[in-house]
């Protein structure tokens, strides 16, 4: 094998475009267990590597067709930190792009999202104060509750960003952090949450920001660390009160009885269930779409799981059926 490296080289240099990953990822994959480790890091860091920074340093996020998470993510399972250096020019790439941004504009949201984990905290955070929260703060200094004229549009905008912003950038996490009266923050959330009218707090969009903020008083008061919303699943008695007012049960029409959904495994579930038993490893790959659907690892065979159609369709080479 160490013979074609010449060979593999002058494929990877001369023909390989790099917003087309699959065919050099197909390779790799094909010949992974049979390439000595030497040869293939060799691969990795002197032919892959090169390619990606100049299709980096080339990257125009205001023409490009096909986003830059589509033909670099699937290479972080492979590279892994070695791709540092890439993320710098996309930061700053993105932080430019994005000055035009407005915040009724979720693409960005989307966008942003798939680079959460791949970034350091540290760049995230830059990225986000430098681009995103002056213009959140903005949209929230407009709004304006007006229950004869509900608009909710700057509030969704904002809390959207719920689980991307940092959560020391939250008002209220610096307030539980100081040892605050906690008599003063309950008044604080009941007077603010009294302010807004029922019609209002019948969103489920606001209902779960509330929540959010009782799950954070919570943990100040029993002393826990204050963690991203969504980490805990033991509530105060208040957050469980509010629960239970937003989940009367509901009566058919027709029958008078109320409507029960049956549990059922998705085709993904069952999947996994079979992967399970039969001890098979079943993991999505990073960044790796077919036809918009996940590509998943089952064993050593590439599958995608259509829901829709209710199929399971496997790479067979470099095709699909």
């Amino acid at each position: 094998m160490a013979n074609n490296v010449p060979a593999i080289r002058s494929a990877t240099t001369n023909f390989w475009e790099p917003r087309d990953p699959e065919p050099m990822l197909q390779f790799l994959e094909t010949w992974e267990k049979l390439l000595p480790v030497a040869i293939l890091q060799n691969i990795l860091e002197n032919l892959v590597m090169p390619k990606l920074v100049v299709a980096v340093d080339a990257w125009d996020p205001c023409q490009e067709t096909v986003p830059i998470h589509a033909w670099l993510h699937p290479w972080l399972p492979l590279l892994g930190g070695r791709m540092e250096p890439l993320y710098h020019p996309i930061q700053f790439k993105l932080g430019n792009v994005l000055q035009a941004w407005h915040p009724s504009d979720s693409s960005a949201l989307a966008l942003l999202s798939l680079w959460h984990s791949v970034f350091d905290p540290s760049s995230w955070e830059h990225l986000l104060v430098w681009s995103i929260l002056p213009k959140l703060m903005h949209a929230m200094q407009e709004l304006r509750v007006n229950s004869a004229h509900e608009q909710l549009d700057q509030f969704n905008w904002v809390t959207a960003w719920g689980s991307a912003v940092p959560i020391h950038h939250m008002v209220l996490y610096n307030w539980l952090c100081a040892n605050p009266n906690y008599q003063e923050v309950s008044r604080w959330y009941l007077g603010w949450k009294s302010w807004l009218p029922p019609e209002l707090l019948e969103n489920e969009g606001i209902r779960h920001q509330l929540n959010i903020a009782l799950e954070m008083m919570n943990q100040a008061l029993e002393g826990a660390p204050i963690v991203q919303a969504g980490t805990r699943e033991n509530l105060s008695f208040l957050q469980a009160t509010e629960h239970r007012l937003f989940q009367t049960p509901r009566y058919s029409a027709a029958h008078g009885q109320q409507q029960q959904q049956a549990a059922e495994m998705s085709l993904k579930e069952v999947v996994e269930a079979y992967a399970q038993d039969n001890d098979v490893q079943f993991l999505p790959k990073p960044g790796r779409t077919h036809e918009g659907l996940q590509v998943y690892g089952f064993g050593a065979v590439n599958v995608i799981v259509d829901a829709a159609k209710q199929v399971i369709l496997a790479q067979n080479g470099n095709h699909w059926p």
